[in-house]
């Protein structure tokens, strides 16, 4: 007789290892650039400070400490600007805007700084104490470009018994961002009347209007019709003016110089044309800064069959 057939039963040990990292986490704490020491110093003003122009409050946060052994101390401030004599911001090209700089210190009331003259003294504190430097952009400046900066050194003065007894200075730049802006003003239809027409010249009418903007002091113009475009005889492309019967050939122009009448170099679809906003005020309009033109020529009205033609020409500016 055959032994039984043995069984061998093998029990696998599935063992499931689940490994979880443990992390260890710290809030995130700012550390402040200070310069000076624990008796007199500025935090966080060093370096570069962007600001943007279209803000209401261009304000610099930052801190101030005057103390010794244990006793708050007074102190003057003194800002200097690294160029000139007086506070100023520079574009890339060499222009410059005015600039006015306040301070506040402990939340009170702004004071104004003069360059390089030293403040009334502020009452000091024994911790980094809150201040704010207040940039506002002189009203007469021009805004002919959308990057400004300056660099500036402030000059910290302690005293005690109303005599100076530590002096510390931080150096920083202020930069300013200008979105550039453009807009046009003024610009009305344009109305040519036969009554003055001569046979063998050609029609011309214009209209005067006013370009203005922020944040650059060139831009491009370009011209298109809603009757869209045709070739003369000649060869010559040229805008349409419409009727129910026909389409007229005419020229548009433009320029930036209001001493012009003639003479213009015309613009069809796709040109354009530079024009530059002169140093005036900007933001008000109140003369107008370039004219539009346009032109029919004689071979072309001389043979017209109706009596009213029309277009709607678009002008559109560009900053640059």
């Amino acid at each position: 007789m055959s032994s039984p057939k043995q069984r061998y039963h093998f029990w696998h040990w599935i063992t499931l290892v689940l490994s979880a990292a443990v992390i260890l986490l710290f809030p995130a704490i700012a550390l402040a650039s200070c310069y000076g020491d624990l008796n007199l110093r500025s935090c966080n003003l060093q370096g570069n400070h962007i600001i943007n122009y279209d803000l209401r409050k261009k304000n610099v946060s930052f801190s101030l400490r005057s103390q010794r052994a244990g006793h708050a101390q007074p102190f003057s401030v003194m800002v200097t600007p690294d160029a000139g004599n007086n506070f100023q911001l520079f574009s890339d090209n060499g222009e410059s805007i005015d600039i006015s700089l306040t301070i506040s210190y402990r939340n009170s009331f702004y004071t104004p700084l003069r360059p390089g003259e030293a403040s009334n003294p502020f009452p000091g504190s024994l911790n980094d104490t809150n201040a704010m430097l207040a940039l506002e952009v002189s009203s007469s400046s021009i805004i002919s470009s959308n990057y400004y900066q300056g660099s500036f050194q402030m000059q910290l003065e302690q005293y005690m018994d109303s005599s100076p007894v530590d002096s510390q200075t931080v150096t920083f730049t202020l930069e300013l961002e200008v979105e550039p802006r453009i807009s046009i003003h003024n610009l009305d239809n344009i109305y040519i009347n036969g009554s003055n027409f001569v046979s063998g010249q050609d029609i011309t009418g214009y209209e005067d209007f006013c370009v203005d903007g922020i944040g650059f002091s060139n831009y491009l113009v370009s011209l298109s019709s809603r009757n869209g475009i045709t070739r003369t005889s000649r060869g010559v492309s040229m805008f349409q003016l419409s009727s129910p019967i026909e389409s007229l050939p005419y020229a548009a122009a433009f320029t930036d110089d209001m001493n012009l009448r003639v003479g213009i170099k015309t613009l069809t679809a796709g040109q354009v044309h530079r024009g530059t906003i002169r140093h005036n005020q900007r933001g008000l309009c109140l003369t107008d800064n370039a004219r539009l033109m346009v032109t029919v020529p004689a071979g072309s009205w001389e043979n017209s069959k109706g009596s009213y033609y029309t277009d709607v020409l678009t002008v559109t500016v560009t900053s640059q």
